[in-house]
């Protein structure tokens, strides 16, 4: 009887599926001691969602290796360093995060949101010595999952004729746009 019940159930869920529409938008069916929690496709119709042929394979592309992910991530470090050594705060802001929550902390100073870290950075490059020349003489990479990494490293800063090293702790976020910085704190004095 236990078999026959979970048959029944499993079948219905297939007609649900299949037909596109269903006859409860949240439920629990009671099946002979067994229960089965059905959730509807409410307000989507199969129309609205991607076709392909019956049988057909659906294309789900892999996440990245740890290789891979590794040499992006060292990839946005490097930009990151060539936009900061430019000299151009629209390159530097290009390396942030745009659309989700920014915190950099520069010298002592927390900066929250691009509106923040912009001026900051207006600021030092308006300031003799300008941004500065950035460099980085060791990092290592954490990957937490496919769309995070934690980068901690020791830093060169050279501005004014003057060389400092500071360490450093990056976290980004893998995005459309690639890999950006969602969190920056460079710790060096704050004559660098």
């Amino acid at each position: 009887m236990m078999i026959c019940s979970r048959f029944l159930a499993a079948a219905a869920a297939s007609v649900l599926l299949a037909g596109g529409t269903s006859a409860c938008a949240h439920g629990v069916v009671q099946t002979g001691g067994d229960e089965v929690i059905r959730t509807a496709r409410v307000g989507v119709s199969r129309e609205a969602a991607p076709t392909a042929a019956p049988g057909a394979p659906v294309a789900v592309a892999a996440p990245p290796t740890t290789a891979e992910t590794f040499d992006a991530v060292s990839d946005a470090l490097d930009a990151a360093a060539a936009a900061w050594t430019s000299g151009q705060v629209d390159a530097v802001m290009a390396t942030y995060v745009h659309d989700e929550p920014l915190l950099v902390f520069l010298g002592d100073t927390p900066l929250k949101g691009p509106d923040s870290v912009r001026a900051a950075l207006d600021a030092r490059a308006a300031a003799p010595g300008g941004l500065g020349a950035l460099s980085y003489e060791w990092f290592e990479t954490m990957q937490f999952d496919v769309n995070t990494a934690v980068v901690s490293g020791r830093a060169v800063m050279t501005r004014d004729g003057k060389t400092h090293r500071g360490l450093f702790t990056r976290i980004l976020r893998r995005t459309v746009d690639g890999w950006l910085i969602v969190h920056d704190q460079l710790a060096w004095g704050p004559e660098a």
